[in-house]
């Protein structure tokens, strides 16, 4: 099987990550999408909602997509999540299975700054979606050589952008799923 990892904080899954996921799915052929959010990611830690909260959010987005799973692997490690360990450990546990890694191409600046860094780009093949008009050249040429980068119809939209919103009460509808808009306003999630 042919599956690729999707990690990230999800805090909150919004329509660019499920947009993003199922344009690779359907590009690379993928016979899976596994999210999985972080556990205790090492880079964001300002207004993080709890990792079982951001669980329950990607579970309820994903729900109807009998090709996206979502895995609490990060959830059970003690300490900060690495994305190598987590890749290190599915492939372990899947030899079996074609491995990929799936992100947005923000990820392709901030590789350094990642755990073991660009060394990660050997565990597997990296899947890279990027945005008409993304900027190709600002990118590290050894690390663009070491990626397959696919266009996709994304949304100029970030987690950020909607924990904003929220906390001055503007509208997130159609921003993120329906019933993840639901769960957030029933928790009171993301308010000051």
């Amino acid at each position: 099987m042919k599956i690729a990892l999707f990690g990230g904080c999800f805090n909150p899954i919004h329509c660019g990550h499920l947009i993003l996921a199922e344009t690779a799915r359907e590009y690379f052929v993928l016979d899976k999408i596994i999210f999985i959010p972080a556990g205790h990611p090492p880079h964001k830690t300002v207004d993080l909602a709890s990792a079982q909260t951001r669980y329950d959010m990607v579970r309820l987005a994903i729900e109807n997509n009998e090709n996206f799973f979502i895995s609490r692997i990060e959830l059970k490690q003690k300490g900060k999540s690495y994305t190598y360990h987590t890749i290190q450990t599915y492939k372990n546990k899947h030899p079996q299975d074609e491995i990929f890694f799936l992100t947005g191409s923000d990820t392709l600046f901030e590789l350094n700054t990642w755990k073991k860094g660009k060394r990660i780009l050997e565990f597997c093949q990296f899947l890279v979606g990027i945005r008409p008009g993304f900027p190709r050249e600002k990118v590290e040429k050894e690390i663009l050589k070491k990626v397959n980068i696919f266009s996709f119809p994304g949304l100029d939209i970030s987690g950020q952008q909607i924990r904003e919103r929220i906390r001055q009460d503007k509208s997130i509808k159609y921003l993120i799923p329906e019933k993840v808009e639901k769960y957030i306003y029933e928790k009171g999630l993301y308010k000051k």
